[in-house]
């Protein structure tokens, strides 16, 4: 099965994340809780950045989908949008991933 490139991926998220910017990005192969081959894909934002209207998020994430279905990638894609400045409650994990 022919499987995205995280150059390809990242191109993508730049566009779709405009003046919101990318600092990292991570692309982790694995099973859904369907146990469904998927790929998480995090995107690490600048500090400070401002909140993320949904409409952009959604936007980033449907770019994904559409970008692995061109590459012939079956898996399922899970976008998770992370700040590295976030706030955890005392009871969470603070290296979870956060998704807008």
């Amino acid at each position: 099965m022919p499987q995205v490139a995280k150059k390809d991926v990242e191109e993508v998220l730049r566009k779709e994340l405009g003046s919101f910017g990318l600092d990292d990005l991570k692309l982790e192969a694995g099973r859904d809780h369907d146990g469904d081959a998927a790929v998480f894909v995090t995107a690490v934002l600048p500090p400070k950045s401002p909140p993320m209207p949904g409409e952009i998020s959604g936007a980033a994430s449907v770019a994904i989908a559409h970008l692995m279905e061109r590459a012939g990638d079956e898996r399922l894609s899970y976008l998770y949008i992370k700040r590295p400045d976030d706030e955890w409650p005392i009871d969470e994990r603070a290296d979870m991933p956060s998704s807008s």
